[in-house]
C-alpha cells in the first residue's frame, strides 16, 4: 500500500507541474523539431544533460526530458548524463543542455571540457523559463569564450518559444557574440566561418625555407611566402580573412610540447596567443596531446644531408680508371708470370732456350718492358717463345689502351669518395648529427647516435644555413637532418653554383605536416575542408616543385672541351718518380757499402756470378 501511495503521489506531482507550465507543450514541440532536423546521426548519439536551480525545477526539467524522449520515438540515439563506463571515447559532437536559469547554465558550462565535448560540434540549449535578450547575450558570450559557435538556444519569450543563435564573424563584427533570432524554417546550424568578412586572424609561424619564407620589409607588415605561405594565401582568399603573423620569442622555433611550460610555437598555440600555427609542423603524439591537429596537407621524409666525401689523392687517381677487381686480375697475371719465370730459371739451359729463346737474357726485365710498352733488346727465334711473346704483347696492349684512355678523363675530374648511402655507413665514421632541438627524439632509441647529436642554433633558417656551411666546407664529415624539402630547396638555389648536397638513401622517418590549432578552436573543420579541395586540385604539388630541385641522383655532365693538366693532376707521377729515384739511390749506396762488408759483398758476387753463368 505504501509503494502504491508513493507512486500515485509522484504521478499527481508530475501532472501538477505540467499544468503549471502551460507553455511546456510548445517548448517540447520546438525542441523535438530541432533535434529531428539537426541531430539525426546514426553514428553520433546526442548527449543530454540537465540542471535545475532548485529540486522542484530540476523535477520539471526531468518531466520535460521525458516528454521529449517520448516524442522522439527513438528517431535519434541519446545518451543521458550518467557515469560513463568507458574511460576513453570520442568527445560528444551532439550536445543538449536543459536548464531553467543562468546559474544552472553556468554550472553545466563549467562541466564542458575538450576531453568530453567537441567544441566545434552542435549544441542545443533549452531554457524552461521566460528569458530576454540580456540572458541570451550573457549565455552566448560565455560560449564564445570556449569558441562554441554552432549553438541554438530555445527559450520562452512572451509566452512563446523562440530560437536564438549568433554569428561571430559578419559585416562589421569580428569575434563577437551578437545574438540573432531564428525560425524553424531557417538553417539552424549553418557554416558560420565560411566567410570571415575580412576579419583578422592571428597566425603563429617562423621562417624555415621552403615551407615558410618571411618578407621582413620595413614598409609593410610581416608577410609570408613559401609553399605553406601559398597555402595560407589561398585560404585567406577563399575564406575572406586577413592575417597578422607572430613569431616565437628569442628565436625559438617548434619548441617542446608539454602539458605545462611548453616552448616555441607550440606554447603560442597552446596558450591561444594565436589562432593557429603553420610552419612545417609535423604531426606527433606529444603535440596532439596539447594541440588540435588539422588534416595532413603534405607528407615528406626526414633525411640526412651527407658531405660529398674526401677528394681522391693524386695517387688514388692513378688507380681510378680500373675497378679494384681489374687491378686484382692484373696483379694475379703478373704474379703468375713471375712464378713461371722463376720456375724456368731453375731448369736447364735447353728448357730456358725453349721458353725464352736463344741468348735472351733478363726475362724479369723483359716482362716489365713489354708491360710498359718498351721495346726488347733481343727477340726470340723459336715459335713457342714467339707465341708467348705475342700473347703477352697483346694482353699488355689492350690493358695499356684502356688505361690511357680512361686516365686522362679521370685526371681532370675533381673526383671524391662516394657519400655515405646508409646510416650504417655514417655510424662507421666520426660524423656528428646536427638536428633541430625538438627533433632529437628520433635518436633517443639509438644511444650510439644520440651521444653524437648536436643542436642547430636557434635562428631563422638554421637548417638551410647549415647546408650552406656544408657547401663551403666539403672536408667535414658531419651530417645535417632536415626534411627532404630543405635539401631540395638548397639544391634549387645552389646546384648551378657547385653547391649540390647529397642525401642519405635511408630515411630517418616519415614526416607528416599539418596546421595546428588550440584545443578549443572552431577553425579546424572548415580549414580541413578547404585544404582537401586544394590537395585534390594538385596545387600543393605545383607549389612544392616551385621551391625545390628533387632530382638528387642526376649525373653531372663532364665539360665538353678539354682542360689543361695541372700540377694537381700530375703530382702523383712526380711522386712516384721521386720514390723510384730514392730506391735507386739506396741500391747505389748498398753497392758502395758492399765493398766494405764481406758478407754483403759475397751476396752481390753470388748474384753476379749466377747471372754470368746464365748468359754463357
Amino acid at each position: 500500500m505504501l509503494i502504491r501511495a508513493l507512486l500515485l503521489l509522484w504521478i499527481q506531482l508530475a501532472r501538477t507541474a505540467l499544468q503549471i507550465n502551460h507553455h511546456t507543450t510548445a517548448l517540447i514541440e520546438t525542441t523535438v523539431q530541432v533535434l529531428q532536423r539537426s541531430f539525426q546521426d546514426p553514428f553520433a548519439a546526442a548527449c543530454i544533460v540537465w540542471k535545475g536551480s532548485t529540486p522542484e525545477t530540476e523535477l520539471l526539467l526531468g518531466d520535460l526530458l521525458d516528454a521529449v524522449i517520448v516524442r522522439l520515438s527513438g528517431s535519434i540515439p541519446v545518451q543521458l548524463n550518467v557515469v560513463e563506463v568507458q574511460t576513453q571515447r570520442r568527445p560528444w559532437v551532439r550536445n543538449v543542455l536543459l536548464v531553467d536559469d543562468y546559474e544552472a547554465f553556468r554550472e553545466l558550462r563549467s562541466d564542458l571540457s575538450i576531453e568530453r565535448n567537441d567544441f566545434s560540434g552542435r549544441y542545443l540549449i533549452v531554457v524552461n523559463s521566460a528569458i530576454n535578450e540580456t540572458f541570451v547575450q550573457k549565455v552566448f558570450i560565455d560560449l564564445w569564450k570556449l569558441q562554441i559557435a554552432n549553438v541554438v538556444l530555445i527559450g520562452i519569450e512572451t509566452s512563446q518559444p523562440k530560437l536564438w543563435t549568433y554569428f561571430p564573424f559578419s559585416d562589421g563584427i569580428c569575434g563577437q557574440a551578437r545574438s540573432t533570432t531564428l525560425t524553424l524554417e531557417d538553417d539552424l546550424y549553418p557554416d558560420k566561418i565560411s566567410n570571415f568578412h575580412g576579419c583578422q586572424l592571428k597566425v603563429g609561424s617562423f621562417e624555415t625555407r621552403p615551407f615558410t619564407i618571411m618578407d621582413r620589409s620595413d614598409e609593410e607588415k610581416l608577410r609570408m611566402s613559401g609553399f605553406e605561405g601559398e597555402l595560407l594565401d589561398l585560404l585567406k582568399t577563399r575564406l575572406n580573412f586577413t592575417t597578422k603573423i607572430y613569431e616565437p620569442e628569442n628565436g625559438e622555433q617548434w619548441g617542446y610540447a608539454l602539458q605545462q611550460n611548453s616552448t616555441g610555437l607550440v606554447r603560442m598555440i597552446q596558450e591561444e596567443e594565436v589562432d593557429f600555427g603553420i610552419s612545417c609542423m609535423g604531426i606527433s603524439v606529444a603535440r596532439n596531446e596539447v594541440l588540435k591537429p588539422g588534416i595532413a596537407h603534405y607528407t615528406t621524409a626526414l633525411v640526412l644531408a651527407v658531405p660529398k666525401g674526401r677528394p681522391y689523392t693524386a695517387i688514388e687517381k692513378l688507380f681510378h680508371p680500373f675497378q679494384i677487381e681489374v687491378w686484382w686480375c692484373i696483379t694475379t697475371v703478373l704474379l703468375g708470370s713471375t712464378i713461371v719465370i722463376a720456375s724456368v730459371e731453375r731448369a736447364n739451359e735447353n728448357v730456358r732456350n725453349f721458353v725464352y729463346g736463344n741468348r735472351v737474357q733478363a726475362p724479369y726485365l723483359n716482362l716489365i718492358r713489354i708491360f710498359f710498352a718498351i721495346s726488347m733488346e733481343r727477340l726470340p727465334t723459336r715459335n713457342f717463345a714467339r707465341t708467348l711473346l705475342f700473347y703477352w704483347i697483346f694482353f699488355c696492349f689492350v690493358i695499356q689502351s684502356l688505361y690511357q684512355g680512361a686516365l686522362y678523363r679521370y685526371l681532370q675530374k675533381d673526383s671524391t669518395l662516394p657519400p655515405s648511402k646508409t646510416m650504417a655507413e655514417i655510424d662507421r665514421t666520426d660524423a656528428l648529427y646536427f638536428v633541430v632541438e625538438s627533433a632529437e627524439r628520433y635518436y633517443s632509441s639509438f644511444p650510439h647516435r644520440y651521444k653524437r647529436v648536436h643542436h642547430l642554433p636557434q635562428e631563422k633558417n638554421n637548417i638551410i644555413n647549415r647546408l650552406k656551411w656544408m657547401m663551403h666546407h666539403p672536408e667535414t664529415s658531419n651530417v645535417v637532418m632536415g626534411a627532404l624539402d630543405h635539401m631540395a630547396h638548397h639544391n634549387h638555389l645552389y646546384r648551378r653554383k657547385g653547391g649540390f648536397i647529397d642525401v642519405c638513401r635511408e630515411f630517418v622517418s616519415t614526416y607528416t605536416v599539418a596546421i595546428y590549432y588550440p584545443k578549443r578552436s572552431m577553425l579546424t573543420n572548415r580549414f580541413d575542408w578547404e585544404i582537401m579541395r586544394i590537395q585534390a586540385s594538385g596545387l600543393m604539388s605545383y607549389w612544392i616543385n616551385r621551391y625545390g630541385d628533387y632530382d638528387f641522383f642526376r649525373k653531372v655532365n663532364d665539360a665538353s672541351h678539354p682542360k689543361k693538366l695541372s700540377w694537381e693532376h700530375l703530382s702523383a707521377v712526380f711522386e712516384i718518380c721521386g720514390v723510384l729515384l730514392g730506391l735507386c739511390g739506396v741500391v747505389f749506396l748498398l753497392e758502395i757499402v758492399s765493398d766494405r762488408y764481406i758478407s754483403m759483398g759475397r751476396v752481390y758476387l753470388k748474384l753476379y756470378c749466377r747471372r754470368r753463368n746464365l748468359r754463357n
